[in-house]
């Protein structure tokens, strides 16, 4: 079975690194398998409302010089199907991606940076802790 490896932000400011095999993000809960430096436990089973967002990453350093992309100018235009989207976080935050998925019922949608040069592969936004989607 695959393992991707992620980065759980909590909204309260806390990050754990660690595997999941078997993510569905209709679940209310995901288990991970934590790296040994966030726990020694061999799995964490998490509360989805608790979390901020869960990051699938390339790898778990990424790079500290790295600026996120915080316009759409230099990238390419949405499409019908995967529209440009700014996520504004209840703790100040702004994330600028894609996203196929976002639904106002669910409890999270998937985000996609818009630069490839991002760590992460895809972030699934959990809802409850943000405080305001645009689509520009």
């Amino acid at each position: 079975m695959a393992r991707n490896k992620l980065v759980i932000k909590y909204q309260d400011g806390r990050i754990i690194k660690g595997w999941v095999e078997n993510f569905k993000s209709e679940r209310e809960m995901i288990i991970i398998h934590p790296l040994r430096e966030y726990s020694q436990e061999e799995k964490l089973e998490i509360n989805l409302n608790e979390l901020k967002a869960i990051f699938f990453v390339k790898d778990f350093i990424g790079n500290n010089k790295f600026q996120k992309a915080k316009t759409f100018e230099n990238y390419p235009p949405s499409t019908p199907t995967m529209r440009h989207i700014v996520v504004h976080f209840k703790d100040g935050e702004k994330l600028y991606g894609t996203s196929y998925s976002y639904n106002p019922n669910k409890n999270g949608f998937f985000v996609y940076p818009i630069d490839s040069m991002d760590n992460s592969i895809r972030i699934f936004v959990i809802k409850n802790a943000t405080e305001k989607i645009e689509f520009p």
